[in-house]
């Protein structure tokens, strides 16, 4: 099972965004799954964090892809033209800066504890 979806997420982060980088932490982290024995052990759940964060990565990615793509280039050709690269450029500048603020904030609200993180609520 863990190999097939280490093979999914390659697969994926071929499609998306031809960053191999993705897809080999993706592998090391489904390797780590797959040579280790004991259930719940700290190195399990690290591997898991580590595989939750490339799958988040990528699924960012391919948000950022997917709306300065559709954004920029109304229709796709062979090559991109100057205001199409700088467009894009300036999208996934954008897009990134807003998703680290947007983190940053929540982060800082849990901390101050005017939130609650998910699954911590009482009653």
């Amino acid at each position: 099972l863990a190999q097939a979806f280490s093979a999914q997420a390659c697969a994926a982060a071929r499609l998306q965004d031809r960053r191999p980088r993705l897809c080999a932490r993706a592998r090391i982290a489904m390797d780590s799954l797959d040579n280790l024995g004991g259930a719940g052990s700290a190195d399990q759940a690290a591997a898991l964090a580590q595989l939750s964060q490339v799958m988040e990565a990528q699924k960012t990615l391919a948000k950022l892809t997917r709306r300065c793509f559709h954004t920029c280039v109304p229709a796709p050709g062979k090559s991109l033209g100057n205001s199409q690269q700088v467009c894009l450029w300036r999208c996934a500048q954008r897009y990134m800066e807003t998703q680290h603020f947007v983190q940053k904030y929540c982060d800082d609200k849990v901390q101050s504890g005017e939130w609650e993180q998910p699954g911590e609520r009482m009653g």
